[in-house]
């Protein structure tokens, strides 16, 4: 497993167990249920590779543990934001690259890239230019 894998996984660990911490500092879990909760997740660690991965996991550990619902929900808003914050990087080098070709183009990415839940689909179909460029950019990364 290579080690950046492996940094994410200790990384989700480490927030399940901040979380259970925090619910062990306000008295809202006893120690018992924590470490139950802890084992369940260690045991499912292998599973994930990626942030909605880790999503699944939880919101599936959900049922039978709804402390992690509280979990469940910080998780979906930070994977949001994190799509978003990938989705700003990817236009604005997008239109960096393109402005002093197409300042048209470049100024109607933008604004279609600005508008409330839009994603990196919507804008690869609308423009086939962004697309190639999203291509190219992965494939030498």
């Amino acid at each position: 497993m290579s080690d950046d894998k492996q940094n994410h996984k200790e990384q989700y660990a480490k927030s399940v167990c901040f979380f259970l911490a925090e619910l062990l500092r306000t008295r809202k879990i006893d120690l018992k249920r924590a470490a139950e909760i802890a084992q369940k997740v260690m045991d499912n660690i292998n599973l994930i590779d990626t942030e909605q991965d880790f999503s699944r996991l939880i919101k599936g550990m959900s049922a039978d543990f709804e402390e992690l619902f509280q979990l469940e929900e910080r998780l979906q808003l930070n994977i949001s934001f994190n799509e978003r914050r990938d989705l700003d990087d990817l236009v604005r080098e997008f239109v960096a690259s393109i402005l002093p070709q197409d300042t048209n183009l470049a100024f109607v990415v933008l604004q279609e890239a600005v508008k409330d839940n839009v994603q990196s689909e919507d804008l690869c179909v609308k423009f086939p230019q962004f697309r190639e460029f999203i291509l190219k950019t992965h494939e030498s990364r």
